[in-house]
This record gives C-alpha cells, structure tokens and sequence, in this order.
C-alpha cells in the first residue's frame, strides 16, 4: 500500500469516527451513559423517587428533552408521558434522544410519549387528567411560579401528585452551577407551596453531597 493510499484511509477512518459520535450522541447533554449499567445506576440512585406507576398518565413540566423521564420508563413501562418544555429547541432533541437510550438497552421503551410546548404563564397541558406531575431540577427557573402553581391544581387528577425535585441551598446566597439562578431554601419552598394550595406528604433526601431533595406534595384544594 503506498503513503498516499495509507494517508486517505487514515482521513477516513478519523471522519468515520467523528460521524459515529455525531450519530450515536447527537443531542447536547453534559454527560452520556455508555451503558444500559449506567442508566440504572441513575435510576436506582434518584429517580426512582419519583415513586412513577406503571400505566400512570404523568406530566412533566420543563421537561427538557425528555432525558429523566425516557430514563424513567426503560424500568416502568406503559406510562403516558407528557413532556412540556417552554423551549422548542429542547423538544426537537427528543427523539434522538430516546433512539440513543433505546440503542443502548437494545429494545424500544414502552410509553406513550408526548410534547407540549408551553409558555412563561400557561403549561398547556390538558386538565384533570395527571395522576403525577414532575417538576425535575426546574421549579427555581419558574419566573411566572403563582399562574403555573395555581394552574397545575387543575391538571391533577383527584388523588394526584405533584413531585418537585430540588437541589436545595444549605446556606444563604448558593447559585445553581449550571443555569446561574439562586438555590431556594427549603423553608422557603414549604411556605410557597403552602400559600398556592399544596400539602406535603413525603420528603426524600436523593443525595446528600448536592442536598437533592423530592418532595411529594397533594393539592388541598
């Protein structure tokens, strides 16, 4: 083999390589599973807390692109997603998002997924029909948090729930280091989601070194 022969085939096997990462991990996330092992080490750490049922109709609000909640059905099958994201850009990701984890579990996941684009002050979702609601790492990025809070009571099924996780301050002044906004304190959250209608039923520590907190709240209303 000549050099210039073995010259093109090592340019292609460099642009064959980069292809496949582009294919394989196509959407902007911080950090890939590699491995089905990875994806329910996640689960078993934290998302199980979600306490999510098998045939459940379940919304989750600022869902991203559907990373935690398509996590969430490779161990719970049948659920009914709804995943509502104020950023469209977010949501077109979502299907390469789910054929990635459905390649690394090498099977198609078992729920009905669907993509709601809502705005600031309205989620947008269809009312009395939630068994779960979730809010995953995103209640402090709420801005309009008295229209969305007091909406979601319409949302809810009658024995629904609403669960927000949140990676909770310990002292006064600590910023979330991903998106910038400040850390809520929990007596903060409490009192707020006392004074829009919610009664909390549950608090679960998910990790102690970020103080990841669930809390699992019902409406009084």
């Amino acid at each position: 083999m000549d050099f210039q022969l073995k010259v093109l085939l090592l340019i292609f096997c460099v642009v064959l390589i980069f292809s496949c990462k582009s294919v394989n991990k196509p959407y902007n996330y911080k950090r890939f599973p590699d491995n089905f092992s990875e994806i329910q080490r996640d689960y078993e750490n934290y998302y199980y807390l979600n306490a999510c049922e098998p045939g459940e109709t379940i919304a989750s609000i600022g869902a991203g692109n559907g990373i935690k909640e398509i996590q969430i059905s490779c161990f719970i099958e049948e659920i009914t997603w709804y995943l509502q994201e104020i950023d469209s850009s977010r949501l077109y990701q979502f299907e390469e998002v789910l054929a990635y984890r459905e390649n690394l579990i090498g099977s198609s996941i078992s729920a009905d997924f669907n993509l709601v684009l809502g705005t600031e002050n309205s989620t947008s979702l269809p009312q009395g029909i939630f068994n779960r609601i979730l809010m995953l790492n995103v209640f402090h990025e709420i801005e309009s948090r008295d229209e969305i809070m007091m909406e979601i009571h319409q949302l809810l099924d009658e024995d629904g729930l609403l669960i927000i996780m949140e990676r909770i301050g310990k002292t006064e002044g600590e910023i979330h280091s991903d998106c910038g906004y400040s850390k809520l304190m929990e007596p903060i959250v409490l009192q707020e989601m006392n004074d829009y209608g919610y009664r909390l039923k549950r608090k679960q520590l998910g990790e102690e070194m970020s103080n990841l907190m669930f809390y699992t709240f019902d409406s009084k209303k």
